[in-house]
């Protein structure tokens, strides 16, 4: 009877230990992709895409360029690019939006950073201009120097451009493709890219 109650007794402690030590639910991680714009197959929704992309918590800021950059990887997504910046010593995702590129999320799904909804300044850097406080970041998944974007990519990057420049009456001339080494896009058609913007 001992031996039972003391047996009794010990796994009665060690249960308790056990149950006292489980981690909680995991809290959402900061920084990752919030929502994202589905525009459908052909580019119509029956719910207007603008609302979600303009439906922000934070005071509106009054920007004045667009960068675009390439995430330097053959795959991911906001929420790798969130690691990847976490470990660089940013606080999460640094772009405002991210557009996939598959085969792991839907080729062309345009992701909202925390930084936009938010209404934050980005944290994404250039080597010759150094930061960009009133530019609204865009990264495609995908590295320029290694190859070309996919079509799905390139649409929904310039429907978001255009109308981030109509809302916020972005210039062409302050619309900053900057992919692969960034002195050349060779994986990007800049030249095409460059004639659907815009004339604002």
């Amino acid at each position: 009877m001992v031996v039972l109650g003391a047996l009794v007794a010990a796994m009665t402690v060690t249960s308790g230990l056990l149950m006292f030590l489980e981690p909680g639910p995991t809290a959402p991680m900061p920084g990752v992709a919030l929502t994202s714009i589905d525009r459908g197959s052909q580019g119509q929704s029956a719910d207007k895409p603008q609302d979600k992309l303009f439906n922000t918590s934070g005071m509106q800021v009054p920007w004045k360029s667009i960068v675009v950059h390439d995430s330097r990887t053959p795959q991911g997504s906001a929420k790798t690019l969130h690691h990847i910046h976490q470990q660089l010593g940013r606080e999460g995702l640094g772009y405002h939006f991210v557009i996939d590129n598959g085969p792991h999320t839907d080729d062309g799904k345009i992701e909202v950073g925390f930084r936009w909804s938010s209404q934050a300044p980005g944290d994404f850097f250039d080597a010759k201009t150094g930061t960009w406080p009133d530019a609204i970041g865009i990264c495609l998944i995908g590295n320029g120097d290694a190859g070309q974007f996919t079509d799905a990519q390139l649409r929904q990057l310039v429907w978001l451009v255009q109308q981030l420049q109509q809302r916020y009456g972005i210039s062409k001339d302050s619309i900053y493709a900057q992919i692969g080494a960034r002195t050349a896009a060779s994986g990007f058609p800049d030249a095409w890219f460059r004639q659907q913007l815009l004339n604002k």
